[in-house]
């Protein structure tokens, strides 16, 4: 099955949102949601010998990326500007990697939702060729162990 994510929430803040019926964030799920988490351990080689030994595997880390567009609002060029400006500087405090994890809610196209406890690690946007609209690209590393999916709403 093939979740696409209609809406983000990260600590509370709507990570698609607009201004007076113009859109200013598109940020989906990117990977993370049906994927495996990475696992910590490795198998023994015994020189001369066939094959492995297996060794336990512990899960370790679950990679979260978020996608998507800043749009900037207004009726002038340079209202724009100020707002692609704007929106991107709430970014960067909403995802500094320096803050404490929090929780990452995605609405499921059946209207469930998926919930985890997420750090943020990084986050790359994209070159300015039109600066009102500028690519953003957000890595996550989750702190649960695994994602809470909740049924659709009724």
């Amino acid at each position: 099955m093939s979740w696409v994510t209609l809406a983000a929430n990260y600590d509370g803040t709507p990570l698609v949102s607009d201004v007076s019926n113009e859109p200013r964030l598109l940020i989906r799920l990117v990977r993370g949601l049906d994927e495996a988490p990475e696992v910590r351990g490795v198998d023994t080689i015994i020189p001369g010998s066939a094959g492995r030994i297996a060794r336990a595997r512990v899960w370790d880390r679950r990679v979260i990326e978020l996608g998507g567009l800043i749009m900037g609002t207004g009726t002038t060029d340079a209202e724009q500007l100020e707002d692609t400006r704007a929106a991107l500087e709430e970014l960067r405090v909403l995802f500094d990697p320096t803050r404490q994890p929090a929780t990452l809610i995605i609405t499921l196209e059946d209207g469930g939702t998926a919930t985890i406890t997420a750090r943020p690690v990084n986050m790359v946007v994209g070159p300015d060729e039109v600066p009102q609209r500028r690519e953003v690209s957000i890595e996550l590393e989750a702190v649960d162990e695994d994602w809470v999916v909740t049924g659709p709403v009724s």
